[in-house]
């Protein structure tokens, strides 16, 4: 009889504990499907995707809004969109499955690998920039960000981007010490992605499709633009809502990565557990912060424990047209994705994270 007892009993905890989670995950929702649309009428962006994960689990996946506005397509999760500098985070991946093959060396000069192009001369050490400190922004390269080609057609070779053939503003030079400070540098991943070709033999583009994406299925992300690609994906659109065009990336390991809802799940499923492209240990390397960027970046992926009592690691994003965020809590397995097609994208994507740290905080 106690046997049954205790049964029943836990049983009926477990309904209970079921039914409390499944008020609190539409408590979440119900938030999200108030606030988000009132956003994106506000900051006048088209449409955005969200998943938000926890302990593993996927308790929210969901489009809102359009991906074309004057076909009135809807966005969903198989709704393609270019992510940014979420594209390094890839790219850190793709570094490391070469240093764990033994083809990289962290510390090594980067100048090792590249007989192609060389940094210009300047008053500082070059030979002081080693893979790992392209990979933490430390190496004290120029180049921010990139803005990208509205024509395919402009596009030139990793070498006269980092030359700055078509943009001179482009040409990565050195402008501080090696590890003198942190300073965000896509041009330093532009570097990396010469590597990346050099070490391998292939394009960047093809390289992480072979050794990332094809083994994680995800089907549906890739640094090629091509016309299937596009056939599900979203147009961007300007501050006011008017649709512009989509910008390809000479820089794609900095920020010309294009992906779904759909396979960002998959990847962030893969972070948390043994997976078939990149050690746990190698992961835990990526994502610990250095002392240079006080504690907010590592390699690839930034730090955040602005959002309450947890710490996140993933990376923001945006192109001319997009926005997109990506933050994992590892301790709980659990994150946040979202994605916008609007140059305002930021000011709702900001809005529903914190709407969601609030929530995750007291779950």
């Amino acid at each position: 009889m106690k046997t049954l007892i205790t049964i029943i009993t836990m049983a009926l905890s477990i309904s209970f504990a079921n039914a409390q989670k499944s008020a609190s995950e539409k408590e979440l929702l119900s938030t999200l499907d108030e606030n988000t649309p009132k956003a994106l009428k506000e900051h006048k962006v088209p449409g955005l995707a969200i998943a938000v994960i926890k302990n593993e689990k996927v308790i929210v996946k969901k489009g809102y809004g359009f991906a074309d506005v004057e076909a009135k397509i809807e966005v969903n999760s198989e709704t393609g969109f270019n992510i940014g500098s979420i594209s390094k985070m890839f790219t850190a991946w793709g570094i490391m499955i070469l240093v764990e093959d033994g083809r990289l060396d962290l510390d090594a000069p980067a100048a090792t690998y590249i007989t192609k192009w060389q940094l210009p001369e300047s008053e500082f050490d070059t030979d002081k920039i080693t893979i790992r400190n392209l990979m933490q922004h430390t190496a004290g390269l120029s180049v921010h960000g990139y803005n990208g080609y509205e024509s395919r057609k402009e596009l030139s070779s990793t070498v006269e981007s980092l030359l700055g053939t078509s943009r001179e503003e482009e040409a990565v030079i050195q402008i501080m010490e090696p590890e003198s400070e942190w300073k965000y540098s896509g041009g330093g991943y532009t570097i990396l992605q010469l590597v990346i070709e050099e070490v391998t033999g292939r394009s960047f583009a093809d390289y992480m499709q072979k050794t990332i994406f094809t083994p994680l299925k995800m089907n549906q992300t890739s640094f090629n633009i091509n016309k299937q690609l596009l056939k599900k994906s979203a147009k961007p659109y300007d501050e006011n809502g008017k649709e512009i065009a989509l910008r390809s990336f000479n820089a794609q390991a900095a920020a010309g990565l294009h992906t779904t809802l759909d396979d960002l799940i998959i990847f962030a499923k893969t972070s948390y557990a043994p997976n078939p492209v990149l050690s746990e240990k190698s992961i835990q390397l990526l994502t610990n912060p250095t002392e240079f960027s006080k504690g907010n970046y590592g390699m690839g992926y930034m730090e955040m424990n602005r959002f309450g009592d947890f710490t996140l690691h993933g990376h923001g994003g945006s192109n001319e047209g997009w926005h997109a965020g990506f933050m994992l809590d590892f301790e709980s397995k659990s994150g946040i994705i979202i994605l916008t097609n609007g140059e305002s994208g930021r000011n709702v994507l900001f809005g529903d994270m914190k709407d969601w740290a609030q929530w995750h905080g007291s779950n």
